[in-house]
């Protein structure tokens, strides 16, 4: 079960990302391989790769998989409550 802090903790490394690395991880979530997203980024093949261990980096991951199933916990997390005091 995700917790608060773990989700405010995942929102902290996400906006650490910068922009290219968002659109490069948003690509890798459509599950296109490095060489399209080069083409569909206008970058070449070793930028992507180079991003792509940023990413893994700031987001404390290993691979792509890890990439997704990171953000679709993110999505899919319960929704918390505060309870009133």
């Amino acid at each position: 079960m995700t917790s608060i802090n773990d989700t405010s903790i995942y929102h902290l490394r996400l906006s650490s990302l910068s922009n290219r690395e968002r659109q490069v991880a948003h690509k890798i979530l459509e599950g296109l391989p490095n060489k399209s997203i080069a083409a569909q980024l206008f970058i070449s093949e070793r930028t992507v790769k180079f991003h792509c261990a940023n990413i893994y980096r700031k987001l404390e991951i290993r691979n792509r998989s890890a990439l997704m199933a990171s953000y679709f916990r993110y999505l899919y997390q319960p929704e918390t409550t505060v309870a009133k005091s």
